[in-house]
């Protein structure tokens, strides 16, 4: 479920579709407003290969997206099997359009997306985040779309849940916000609540 969420945060990002559709419903009609940008051919980083980056990078070949990852633990020969290549963090910052991240939080992966981190980005990088909020200092986060070092976010984890309406990752016009709905999904709710049930018994 949550693989398919971040495919979802990156084509509506990719295509500016909540912009668009807010513009629709408050009436009006911006074509021009809001062109995005195509997914084909384009590179996309895998950040944390586990299971849930693995399931991502599945599905995002097969909207033609060439696909890296990094991940210290995972095995070259795993992401080779899913036609993955595994990089470097320095190298994937320079090299991706798009960031998915799937990192636990630890002391070692806090803020990794930082002022330094965003700085050493392509302008036209866009960065999803269905891990854990902390990964990416929102202060960094917010500066570097303000000041044109990135292009777009999507977030669905935040690192206070759920984050002040005041907070500017809500109201930034270059961030579109879910509500961690990675795991909400009917089927992955059921399987949850089935695997309570066997524990228990």
């Amino acid at each position: 479920a949550a693989a398919e969420h971040g495919i979802a945060l990156l084509v509506a990002m990719a295509r500016n579709v909540g912009s668009a559709d807010a513009s629709m419903k408050s009436g009006k009609w911006e074509r021009s407003k809001f062109v995005g940008t195509s997914l084909s051919g384009k590179t996309l980083a895998v950040m944390g290969f586990g299971k849930v980056g693995s399931e991502l990078a599945r599905r995002a070949k097969g909207l033609a997206l060439n696909v890296i990852a990094h991940d210290p633990y995972a095995s070259e020969e795993r992401a080779a099997a899913i036609g993955v290549k595994l990089v470097s963090f320095e190298d994937a910052l320079a090299t991706a359009d798009f960031f998915s991240l799937h990192m636990p939080l630890t002391q070692n992966t806090k803020d990794m997306f930082s002022t330094e981190a965003f700085s050493q980005m392509k302008p036209s990088a866009r960065i999803i985040n269905v891990a854990r909020g902390g990964v990416i200092n929102e202060d960094a986060l917010v500066k570097a779309l303000d000041e044109g070092k990135i292009a777009q976010a999507a977030l669905d984890v935040y690192s206070k849940e759920p984050p002040e309406p005041s907070s500017p990752l809500i109201s930034h016009p270059k961030i579109l916000c879910t509500p961690h709905l990675g795991a909400s999904t009917r089927e992955a709710q059921e399987g949850v609540a089935v695997e309570v049930s066997d524990a228990v018994i």
